[in-house]
C-alpha cells in the first residue's frame, strides 16, 4: 500500500479547519439547547444558559462535555422546566451518552427524532407529565442500557415495530398507562437485570418464558397491575433474583412452595392477592431474606416455624389474612427484626417475651386486631428502639406494666380495645417522643396520672370507656403539642383545668358520660382550633362560653345533658362552620337567638328538654343543610314558621311539647326527605293538611295531644312508609277507614286514641302484617271485634324477631315508649319498638263476645278491651298469650267462669276483671298468686275464692261490690306515644 505523505505546509491548514469544526459544532449544539430552553415555559434553572457564553456550553448548569468539547451528558432532574421536547433538536448532539430529565414538569409526547441520539447510553424523563404512545423509535437507540420512562401517563407502543434492545440492563416503565398482556418487547431485551411495570393497567399471565428469556434478571417488580391466574413455577429459574415484588393483582392458586430454592432471595412482596392457602415452610429456606410481605393475600394457615430459619428478615408483613395458631416461638431467633406486622388476623396465645429481649432492632410491633391473650410481658421495656407500639382489640388482660415506660423512642401506642385492668402506671410519663397515646375501650381504673404532663410531644390523648376515676390532671392543659383528648365514657370528676386549650392547637374535646361539674375553661378556644367539642351527660354548670362564636372552625358542639343556665348566646351564630349543635336537657331560658339562622353548614340542631320561650325563629328556615331538628319540651309559642318548608334535607323533625298554636303549616308538606314528624302535645287547631300526604319517606308521624279536627286525609294513603302513626287525643271525626290497612302496609303503630271516631273497626287492620301496637281507645266505635285481627301475624310470638327490619335510620333516631294508666298508676314501658305488642280498645260501645281468635296472638304483651258492652265468656285459651303483662277486660258484660289456663300467664303484673257477671272460683297458682288485690275481681258477685274474703262455699248478693262513679274515674288505659 502506497504511504500517503503531507507535507509540512499544510499542517496548519487542517489544524484549522478542525478547530473550526469543532468550534462549529459547539456552537451548534449550544444553539440546539439555547432554542429548546426559549420554547419552555418555566427554566429559571437555566439561567446560566444565555447566548452571551454560548461558545462555551460545557459550563452551562447541568452540561458535560467530552475533552473535544462535545455535550456528553444532560443532566437537568428536579429543575421545575415546565414544556415540551418537541423543540428539543436531538440530532444536534450526536455525542450524548446520558440524558436525564426526570422530576420535572414537562408534558407533551416524547419525539420520535430522540432515535438521532446513537450514542445515548442513559435515558431519564421519569416523573414528568408525558403522554401518548412510547415512541417505537426508541428501539434504535442499540446503546442504551439505562431506560427509565416511569412515572408519566405513557400509552402503548406499536409493538410491532419496536425491535429488541439487547444492550438495556435496567428498563423501567412503572406507573404509566400500559395496558394488555405483559408487554412482549420486554421479553426480547435478553441482558435485563432489573425490570420494573408496577403501577400500570397490564392484565393476563405472567409469563413463563420470563425466566429463560431473561436469565440474567435480578430484580422483577410487576406490582399494583392486573395480572392473574397462578404464580408461575417458572420464576425458580431465575438464580439472579434478588427482588421479587409482584403485589397488588389478581393472583390466585397460592404461593408455589418452590419459590424457597431461590436462595437469593431477599425481598418477597406478594401482598394483595387472592392466593389463599397456606405459607409455605419451604421459605424458611431463604436465608438471605430481608423482607417478607404477604399481607392480604387470603393465607388461612399458622404461621411455619420454619420462617424462624431466616435468620436476615428485618421485615416481616402479613396482616390482614385469616391466619390462626400462635406466633412460633422459633421467631424469637430473628435479632434483626425491625418491623413486624400481622394485624388483622385469627391469631391467638400468648405473646413471648423473648420476643422483647432478642429483637433488639425493634423499630414497629403491630398485632392488632387478632386474638392475643395474656399479660403484656414486662419485657417489653427491653425493645428500646421501639417506636411504633399497637396491641390493639385483642383479648389481652392484666396490668400495664410500668416497664413500658423503657421505651424512650416511642412515638405511637395503642392498647385500646382489650380487657386490661388496673391503674395507667406514672411511668408512662417517661415516653416524652410520644405523640399519640390509646387506651380506649378496657377497664382501667384509678386516677389520670400527673405525670402525663411530661410527655411533650403528645398529640393525641385518648382513655374513653374505661373506668377512670378522678379529676383531670392540671397538668395535661401545659402539653404543647396537644390536639385531641378524648376522656368520654369513665367516672371522672371534678372541673376541667382552666389553662386546657390554652396552646392553640386543641381541636377535639371530648368529656361526654362523666361526672365533670363547674363551669366550662375560658381558655378553651384561644387559640380558635377548636372543631369537636362533646362534652354531654356531665354536670357542668354555668353560663355557655361566649367566645366559643369565635372559634371559626367549630363544627360540633354537643353539651347535652348537663346544667347549663341562662341565655344561648347568640355568638353562637358567629361560628359559621358548625355542623352539629347539641345543648339539649339543660336548663337554658330566653328565646332561641335568631343569629343561629346563619348556621349555613348546620345538619343537626337538638335544643330539646329546656326552658327555651318565645317563638321558633323565622330564620332556622335558612339552614338549607338541616337535617335534624328538635325544639322538643320546651316552653316555645306562636305557630310554627312556615319557611320550615324550606329544609330540604330535614329528616327529623320534633316540636313536640310546646305551646305552639295555630295550623300545621301546609308548606311542610315540601319536606320530601322527611322521616320523622312530631308535633304532638301542643295547641295546634284545623284540620291535618292534605300535603302531610306529599311526605312520600314519612316513617314515623305524632300529631297526638293537639285539638286538630276534621276527618283523615285521604292524601296519607301515599305515605306508604309510614311506620308510626299517631292521631290520638284529638277531635278527629268520621270513620276508621279502610285504607288505613289497604295501604299503610308498613305500620307497627296505629294509635287513634281519644278522637270522636265512629262506625266499626273495618277488617281491612288485619292486612298489617307488621301491627305491633293498635290503639283504638276512647272513641264512639261500635259494632263487634273483628275475629279478623288474630290473624295480625306481627303479634305473634316468633314474628318479632322478622320484624327488626324496618330501616335503619328510623330504628337509630326514635325510642318509642307506652304509658298505661291502671287505677291512677301509671305503668309505663320504655322498650323497643320490637318487643312492645299490644291491643288497646278500651273505652267504646264495642259487643258481642271476645274473639277465641285473639289468643291466636301469643306475642300480646297488653290487652285492654275494658269499658265497653261486650259480652259472653272469657276465652277459653286466654292462657296462650304467654308474654301478656297487663290484661283489662274490667267494665263489661262477660259472664261464665274465669278459664283455669289464666294461671299460665306467668308474665302477668296487671289485671283487671272488675265489674262484669263473672263468676265460680277464681283460678289459682303461679303469677296470679301474687295479685292480691281484691279490686281487681270486684263487681262480680258471683266469684269467690283468692284474694277475696268470700268462701266458696256460699255467695250472698249482700257480698256484691257495685262500680260507684269514683271508681269509674280510676280506670282507662291511655296508649301514649312520645
Amino acid at each position: 500500500m502506497e504511504r500517503v505523505h503531507i507535507q509540512p505546509f499544510l499542517l496548519p491548514i487542517l489544524l484549522f479547519f478542525s478547530l473550526s469544526f469543532l468550534e462549529a459544532e459547539a456552537q451548534s449544539e449550544a444553539q440546539a439547547l439555547l432554542k429548546w430552553k426559549s420554547s419552555l415555559f418555566q427554566a429559571d434553572a437555566l439561567s446560566s444558559w444565555s447566548l452571551a457564553n454560548s461558545t462555551s456550553a460545557c459550563r452551562w448548569f447541568g452540561v458535560r462535555c467530552n475533552s473535544a468539547g462535545s455535550i456528553v451528558q444532560l443532566s437537568l432532574p428536579n429543575a421545575n422546566l415546565n414544556g415540551t421536547l418537541d423543540e428539543f433538536d436531538f440530532a444536534s448532539l450526536p455525542s450524548l451518552t446520558m440524558l436525564d430529565l426526570n422530576t420535572n414538569l414537562l408534558n407533551g409526547s416524547i419525539p420520535s427524532n430522540i432515535s438521532a441520539l446513537s450514542n445515548l447510553t442513559s435515558l431519564d424523563l421519569s416523573s414528568n407529565y408525558l403522554a401518548g404512545p412510547i415512541p417505537y423509535q426508541l428501539s434504535n437507540l442499540r446503546k442504551v442500557r439505562h431506560l427509565n420512562l416511569g412515572f408519566n401517563s405513557l400509552e402503548n407502543p406499536d409493538y410491532t415495530k419496536f425491535t429488541p434492545l439487547p444492550s438495556v440492563t435496567n428498563l423501567s416503565l412503572y406507573n404509566n398507562s400500559l395496558t394488555g398482556k405483559f408487554p412482549p418487547f420486554v421479553l426480547n431485551c435478553t441482558n435485563l437485570t432489573y425490570l420494573d411495570l408496577s403501577y400500570n393497567n397490564l392484565m393476563g399471565k405472567i409469563p413463563d418464558s420470563l425466566s429463560t428469556n431473561l436469565f440474567y434478571l435480578e430484580s422483577l417488580n410487576l406490582t399494583d397491575n392486573f395480572f392473574e391466574e397462578v404464580i408461575p413455577v417458572s420464576l425458580a429459574n431465575l438464580p439472579r433474583l434478588q427482588n421479587l415484588h409482584i403485589g397488588s393483582n389478581n393472583l390466585t392458586g397460592g404461593i408455589p412452595p418452590i419459590l424457597g430454592s431461590i436462595s437469593g432471595l431477599r425481598i418477597l412482596e406478594l401482598y394483595n392477592n387472592s392466593l389463599g392457602g397456606p405459607i409455605p415452610s419451604s421459605l424458611g429456606q431463604l436465608r438471605m431474606l430481608e423482607r417478607i410481605d404477604i399481607k392480604a393475600a387470603a393465607l388461612n394457615s399458622t404461621i411455619p416455624p420454619e420462617l424462624g430459619l431466616c435468620t436476615n428478615l428485618t421485615y416481616l408483613e402479613l396482616s390482614l389474612n385469616q391466619l390462626t395458631g400462635g406466633l412460633p416461638q422459633s421467631f424469637s431467633v430473628l435479632t434483626k427484626m425491625s418491623e413486624f406486622v400481622i394485624s388483622g388476623n385469627s391469631l391467638s396465645g400468648e405473646i413471648s417475651p423473648d420476643f422483647f429481649t432478642n429483637w433488639t432492632e425493634l423499630i414497629s410491633f403491630q398485632i392488632q386486631n387478632n386474638e392475643f391473650v395474656g399479660r403484656i410481658p414486662p419485657e417489653i421495656g427491653s425493645a428500646t428502639k421501639l417506636q411504633f407500639l399497637f396491641l390493639y382489640n385483642n383479648h389481652l388482660s392484666g396490668l400495664i406494666p410500668p416497664e413500658i415506660g423503657r421505651l424512650a423512642d416511642l412515638q405511637v401506642l395503642d392498647l385500646s380495645a382489650n380487657f386490661l385492668s388496673g391503674p395507667i402506671p406514672k411511668t408512662i410519663g417517661n415516653l416524652t417522643q410520644l405523640t399519640s397515646l390509646a387506651l380506649f375501650y378496657n377497664s382501667l381504673n384509678g386516677t389520670i396520672p400527673a405525670e402525663i404532663g411530661n410527655m411533650t410531644a403528645l398529640a393525641t390523648l385518648d382513655f374513653n370507656t374505661n373506668q377512670l376515676e378522678g379529676e383531670l390532671p392540671a397538668t395535661i392543659a401545659q402539653l404543647p403539642n396537644l390536639e385531641l383528648i378524648s376522656v368520654f365514657d369513665n367516672h371522672l370528676s371534678g372541673g376541667i383545668p382552666r389553662d386546657l386549650g390554652q396552646n392553640g392547637r386543641l381541636y377535639n374535646v371530648s368529656f361526654s358520660n362523666n361526672s365533670f361539674s363547674g363551669e366550662l375553661p375560658p381558655a378553651l378556644c384561644n387559640g380558635f382550633a377548636l372543631q369537636h367539642f362533646t362534652a354531654d351527660h356531665n354536670n357542668f354548670t354555668g353560663s355557655l362560653p361566649a367566645c366559643l362564636g369565635n372559634c371559626s372552625g367549630l363544627l360540633r358542639l354537643q353539651l347535652g345533658s348537663n346544667h347549663f343556665f341562662g341565655s344561648i348566646p347568640s355568638e353562637l351564630g358567629d361560628a359559621t362552620q358548625l355542623t352539629y349543635l347539641d345543648l339539649s336537657e339543660n336548663k337554658y331560658t330566653g328565646p332561641i337567638p335568631t343569629k343561629l339562622g346563619n348556621l349555613a353548614q348546620l345538619t343537626y340542631l337538638d335544643l330539646s328538654e329546656n326552658k327555651l320561650t318565645g317563638p321558633i325563629p323565622t330564620k332556622l328556615g335558612n339552614l338549607a343543610q338541616l337535617t335534624y331538628l328538635d325544639l322538643s319540651e320546651n316552653k316555645l309559642t306562636g305557630p310554627i314558621p312556615t319557611k320550615l318548608g324550606n329544609l330540604a334535607q330535614l329528616t327529623y323533625l320534633d316540636l313536640s311539647e310546646n305551646k305552639l298554636t295555630g295550623p300545621i303549616p301546609t308548606k311542610l308538606g315540601n319536606l320530601a326527605q322527611l322521616q320523622s314528624l312530631h308535633l304532638n302535645k301542643n295547641s295546634l287547631i284545623g284540620p291535618i293538611p292534605n300535603e302531610i300526604g306529599n311526605l312520600a319517606q314519612l316513617q314515623s308521624l305524632h300529631l297526638n295531644n293537639n285539638n286538630l279536627i276534621g276527618e283523615i286525609p285521604s292524601s296519607l294513603k301515599n305515605c306508604k312508609q309510614l311506620v308510626v302513626l299517631d292521631l290520638g287525643d284529638n277531635g278527629i271525626p268520621g270513620n276508621i277507614l279502610e285504607w288505613l290497612g289497604e295501604k299503610l302496609s308498613s305500620l307497627r303503630v296505629l294509635c287513634l286514641r281519644s278522637n270522636m271516631l265512629s262506625g266499626s273497626i273495618p277488617p281491612q287492620l288485619s292486612l298489617l302484617s307488621s301491627l305491633q301496637l293498635l290503639g283504638l281507645a276512647d272513641n264512639n266505635i261500635s259494632g263487634s271485634i273483628p275475629q279478623s285481627l288474630g290473624k295480625l301475624t306481627a303479634m305473634v310470638e316468633g314474628m318479632q324477631e322478622r320484624k327488626k327490619t324496618t330501616n335503619s335510620l328510623y330504628r337509630f333516631y326514635y325510642r318509642e315508649s307506652v304509658s298505661i294508666v291502671w287505677k291512677g298508676r301509671e305503668a309505663a314501658f320504655q322498650k323497643t319498638l320490637s318487643l312492645v305488642v299490644g291491643i288497646d280498645l278500651s273505652g267504646n260501645y264495642l259487643r258481642h263476645a271476645i274473639p277465641t281468635e285473639l289468643t291466636n296472638l301469643s306475642g300480646l304483651v297488653f290487652l285492654n278491651l275494658s269499658r265497653n258492652l261486650l259480652d259472653g265468656s272469657i276465652p277459653k285459651m286466654i292462657g296462650n298469650l304467654k308474654k301478656l303483662e297487663i290484661l283489662d277486660l274490667s267494665m263489661n258484660y262477660l259472664s261464665g267462669t274465669i278459664p283455669p289456663s289464666i294461671s299460665s300467664l306467668t308474665f302477668l303484673d296487671s289485671l283487671n276483671l272488675s265489674s262484669n257477671h263473672l263468676s265460680g272460683r277464681i283460678p289459682s297458682g303461679h303469677q296470679l298468686q301474687t295479685l292480691d288485690d281484691p279490686s281487681i275481681y270486684s263487681g262480680n258477685g258471683e266469684l269467690c275464692g283468692f284474694p277475696l274474703t268470700k268462701s266458696c262455699s256460699s255467695i250472698q248478693a249482700s257480698d256484691v261490690q257495685l262500680l260507684t262513679d269514683d271508681d269509674d274515674e280510676k280506670y282507662g288505659c291511655i296508649l301514649a306515644w312520645d
